[in-house]
């Protein structure tokens, strides 16, 4: 757009030029000479001059108005921002309260595997239906489920934080409270530990269970009725099928049914599928997604599947649920498991959430926060453990920074190390911090170590037992007896016997 205005400005300069030059002849000029200028003039439309300055006025402007914005976001940057280092910018700041943005930021599930099959929700808008379709009232497809809201969520646990799945985040300016840190493994009490890892796994467990049995439910119900509908209550359905085949061979059937409630205040959309080839590839996945005339949006991805590699079976399960207010208060919560039939798993979660920085918040808690914790088995008694919290909290002309995090990483032999670190950074630049660590080389004497910035200071032996987990309590087998509709999905060569049968 500038080298364009740019263009213009030297074809407009120079158009000028010939004006001044004429000018500027007087009448002593060579009569010639004057009339050859005169008619270079006229061969320029008068619509061509006008269109030129036309764009010139409006090239101006966008280039102004991007200095601005440019200005703008300089100024702001510096403005306590900084804090929110998961924040993406959506668009919500242009939009007022009440009003409609289809066009918003939804952050994609790092661990999907492979996009949603099927439409994008966040392009969508729903058609006109005609009056003869309004009067013809339809039950709700029986793949979705009745609701006395249009949002479901997720009952409460003591084991869980307390952020909603696939919640429309209150309408109230500051009810948006934020959960306490779920601590799944602390320092120094590995039977608490190990209770509340064992606690959270079968959490997981129930979850992807539950999604399983719901997407495998709506997929066998799969018939021939009808496309669309108005309930009693006056929400307006579609529904759509599809069959996909993926460039790698796979083939995923999908469903996908969207609505709007009778005020036309939510719309929402829920998407099922399955896909799978004649080599051993299985997936079951859902995607739920909603957004309000308040401007509050979410979204709740869920996947699992199985496949073999070099004769080995792997099976993997990924969850990635995500709210967003009107008000730009805002959270995350993804999880990945991987499992292979060697023994060897991998599992990992990160949540997080951020308010606005002038929201008030009572002593202790934090406009912004993040929890990471993972682990990881190699399948011989070798594994590694971590995790990391740290919160923010505005506190008027800066940000207060805390946290805690620790790891512990072991051979087989059961020769490792045991390490963490607390620490706090205040908004002037002065920080604290306390670290220490363990060294076992499994003798029966723990080299114990650590420091902080306070002026402690410790190194020391001690007779002591080394304890860490070998194996996981949730395995491969267990994950493989679980998944009991993930390995019902049919290969393709299956669902084509089928219909040629029929």
């Amino acid at each position: 757009m500038w080298k364009n205005a740019v263009d213009r400005e030297k074809k407009e300069k120079a158009f000028e030029k010939i004006a001044e030059n004429v000018a500027s002849d007087g009448e002593d000029g060579d009569l010639n000479k004057k009339s050859d200028e005169f008619q270079k003039i006229l061969e320029v439309s008068v619509e061509e001059r006008d269109r030129i300055q036309r764009m010139q006025v409006v090239d101006r402007a966008a280039a102004a108005i991007s200095a601005a914005k440019a200005i703008l976001a300089s100024n702001n940057s510096g403005d306590g921002n900084d804090g929110f280092q998961d924040e993406e910018k959506s668009g919500n700041d242009a939009k007022s309260k009440g009003m409609w943005s289809r066009t918003v930021y939804v952050p994609r599930s790092e661990t999907s595997g492979s996009e949603t099959p099927g439409p994008d929700f966040w392009s969508w808008t729903p058609p006109e239906m005609s009056s003869n379709a309004s009067m013809d009232l339809q039950p709700k497809p029986s793949e979705f489920p009745t609701l006395s809201n249009p949002v479901l969520e997720k009952e409460p646990s003591s084991d869980s934080l307390s952020i909603p799945y696939e919640s429309m985040l209150s309408t109230e300016r500051h009810s948006f409270v934020i959960p306490p840190f779920e601590s799944l493994i602390e320092v120094k009490k590995e039977t608490e530990t190990e209770t509340k890892s064992i606690s959270s796994e079968h959490d997981l467990d129930a979850v992807s269970s539950a999604n399983a049995e719901e997407a495998a439910r709506v997929l066998d119900g799969l018939d021939d009725s009808s496309s669309s509908g108005v309930s009693q209550d006056g929400l307006k359905w579609w529904k759509q099928t599809g069959v996909e085949k993926r460039p790698d061979g796979v083939v995923c059937r999908w469903t996908m049914i969207r609505g709007v409630t009778a005020d036309g205040v939510v719309e929402w959309q829920d998407k099922y599928w399955e896909a799978s080839d004649d080599f051993g590839f299985k997936e079951l996945g859902s995607e739920k997604s909603g957004r309000d005339a308040a401007g509050n949006v979410w979204r709740e991805f869920w996947r699992e599947a199985m496949m073999q590699e070099n004769g080995v079976v792997h099976m993997e399960k990924t969850a990635d649920k995500w709210g967003k207010s009107g008000q730009g208060d805002e959270w995350q919560e993804k999880w990945f498991e991987h499992y292979d039939a060697t023994g060897k798993s991998e599992k990992w979660a990160h949540k997080w959430c951020s308010l606005d920085r002038n929201t008030p918040l009572d002593v202790g808690h934090a406009h912004v926060w993040h929890e990471r914790w993972g682990e990881k088995y190699d399948g011989q008694g070798g594994s590694t453990k971590y995790t990391d919290k740290w919160a923010e909290r505005w506190v008027g002309d800066g940000w207060d920074k805390w946290g805690d995090k620790w790891d512990e990483n072991f051979n087989p032999s059961a020769q490792g190390v045991k390490q963490g670190e607390t620490w706090w950074e205040g908004k002037h630049g002065d920080r604290w911090n306390r670290s220490w660590g363990e060294g076992h080389n499994g003798s029966g004497w723990v080299h114990k170590y650590g420091k902080s910035s306070s002026g402690e200071h410790w190194d020391t032996h001690e007779q002591q037992e080394t304890w860490y987990e070998r194996f996981p309590h949730f395995g491969f087998f267990h994950c493989f007896d679980n998944s009991v509709q993930l390995r019902a999905v049919r290969k393709p060569s299956d669902l084509e016997n089928d219909g040629e049968k029929q």
